[in-house]
């Protein structure tokens, strides 16, 4: 069951915030899949984005919409086609 679309927007404008806060500017980031998970009540979150190392990586997130927490659910790396791709459909998070 998704919260009414007001409510959508304010989960997704307080886990965007907490995003921020762990990529510097002007970091490349681009959200692939986001969606909400009654069983937390969560937001998951999807997202790509280029490692210090400089090897572009998917990475997961859960952000507790109760506690405004941001967990860190893991990460793997992508080939350039998986990159293009993110680059083309994902939602650009504005890192500032």
């Amino acid at each position: 069951m998704q919260p009414p679309p007001d409510d959508v927007q304010a989960i997704v404008a307080a886990s965007d915030e907490r995003l921020k806060t762990i990529f510097p500017a002007p970091a490349l980031v681009w959200i692939v899949d986001e969606h909400y998970d009654a069983s937390g009540p969560l937001w998951r979150v999807t997202l790509v984005c280029q490692e210090p190392t400089g090897q572009w990586v998917r990475r997961r997130y859960r952000y507790d919409i109760p506690s405004d927490t941001l967990h860190f659910a893991g990460a793997q790396p992508i080939n350039e086609q998986e990159l293009l791709a993110a680059r083309r459909k994902g939602r650009r998070l504005a890192v500032r």
